[in-house]
């Protein structure tokens, strides 16, 4: 239903409707995201019970319902794309003008809002929802919405109305088919099943592994993946900056990064907790295997690179590169600010004694999320290089299928093949 054919309710109306509303419905079916059917189901139940009431001289129709459930505790013509479950992002760039991704690609909808100014609103009533104010003077919003969801808003006078949502990601897929997920990366046709096989082994060898990617290419997917193949009786440490891995590990901890505006006293520099902060932390409690969203500061780098080189195998971090190359010099980069005392030699040898594997991803046009390469990192070359072994890589076809190709001749570390011992495993032939 479009801003032409909604139907138009006074302000009034709404406020008497959304009071009812608060009166007869739990606070968490009243909040537009993370809606379950059956919450979708008792909403609509009390819209309609409310609109029978002759005072209103309002008809509880399907249209009227809907409307009423949109412009009270909905998101307005945007709550249908919310819905969705294909829906992984939603931008407004006007209010005529509205974009989503779906099934990795993006493209445009037929779905407006009325004007700027309702634009404007919606922006405004999601941020209270999150407990934030935008206004005038709070032009922009960054927040993180009850279901996890992240939310972005501007308004004028520094630019928009603009507003992005990123639906919060459940995606779970197995490496390998026949998974308790059900869905899995090799049939999805984003890796061979010798890669899959591969990439299990070197879970289950505690290796420390690299998740590179661009925005959107599946990082936190992957690691979610990788972390279904740890020992159940492991204690897994979680650190985010965003909480988005949602893990079901039996024995883990969930740290989520403490921003300026999360609460209300004190000085921010004195308030702030940051990724490096967590890592610091979960180190005092007692993980297995460490697992950080992503590294995209100096302290972060500096913290993650010394748990992960103390004794904390089988850990996975994730970093913004499109090669391993890449990855590792971003890494590194990022490092040489924190850790300035060592030589250029040092810290690479450092680096490449933390890490034994890069698994690069990639988005296609085609929505396809892909494994592109996977290599073994082994230490550094004689020239001071890293010396990355490409183990597995995918070559592109135009409008075909990747082709899967293995690299012969690769034989594990002797601290790889060391680790696996200890857990009574096989090599990988």
């Amino acid at each position: 239903m479009n801003a032409q054919t909604r139907p138009l309710l006074p302000a009034a109306t709404i406020g008497r409707i959304r009071q009812q509303l608060v009166a007869r419905v739990p606070a968490e079916i009243l909040n537009p995201f993370g809606r379950t059917a059956d919450d979708e189901q008792a909403l609509r139940d009390a819209i309609t019970a409310i609109l029978e009431d002759p005072d209103l001289e309002l008809s509880a129709t399907p249209p009227m319902v809907a409307a009423v459930q949109a412009a009270v505790v909905g998101l307005g013509p945007l709550q249908p794309l919310v819905a969705d479950p294909e829906v992984s992002d939603i931008l407004v760039n006007a209010p005529d003008t509205i974009f989503v991704e779906r099934r990795g690609r993006l493209e445009s909808t037929d779905v407006q809002l009325g004007s700027a100014r309702e634009l404007i609103e919606l922006s405004e009533r999601i941020a209270a929802l999150a407990g934030r104010e935008l206004s005038v003077a709070h032009p922009i919003v960054d927040a993180r919405m009850a279901d996890g969801s992240r939310v972005n808003a501007v308004i004028p006078p520094v630019g928009g109305p603009y507003l992005s949502i990123r639906k919060f990601n459940r995606l779970r897929l197995d490496l390998l088919p026949g998974g308790r997920h059900r869905r899995d990366w090799v049939t999805e046709g984003g890796l061979s099943a010798e890669m899959a096989g591969l990439l299990v082994w070197l879970v289950r060898a505690r290796a420390n592994v690299l998740v590179a990617g661009e925005t959107g290419a599946g990082k936190t997917t992957f690691v979610r993946s990788l972390t279904d193949y740890f020992d159940p009786t492991e204690r897994i440490g979680v650190v985010e900056d965003t909480a988005e891995l949602a893990l079901d590990n039996p024995n883990r901890f969930n740290l989520e990064t403490l921003h300026p505006h999360d609460i209300a006293a004190g000085e921010a520099e004195n308030r702030l907790l940051d990724v490096g902060d967590l890592v610091a932390n979960a180190l005092r409690m007692r993980p297995d295997r460490l697992v950080v969203g992503e590294v995209r500061m100096p302290k972060e780098a500096f913290y993650t690179l010394q748990a992960l080189h103390t004794g904390h195998d089988g850990s996975a971090t994730t970093v913004h590169a499109s090669s391993a190359e890449d990855a590792l010099f971003r890494i590194e980069l990022l490092a040489r600010q924190s850790m300035h005392d060592l030589t250029l030699a040092d810290l690479r040898a450092y680096i490449a004694r933390v890490f034994d594997v890069v698994v690069v991803l990639r988005r296609l046009s085609s929505g396809l999320r892909i494994v592109r390469e996977l290599a073994a990192l082994e230490g550094v070359g004689p020239e001071g290089s890293y010396a990355l072994t490409t183990l597995f890589e995918a070559r592109l076809r135009r409008n075909s299928a990747p082709d899967w190709v293995r690299h012969e001749g690769w034989r594990p570390s002797a601290r790889m093949l060391a680790r696996l011992e200890a857990q009574g495993g096989e090599p990988w032939s």
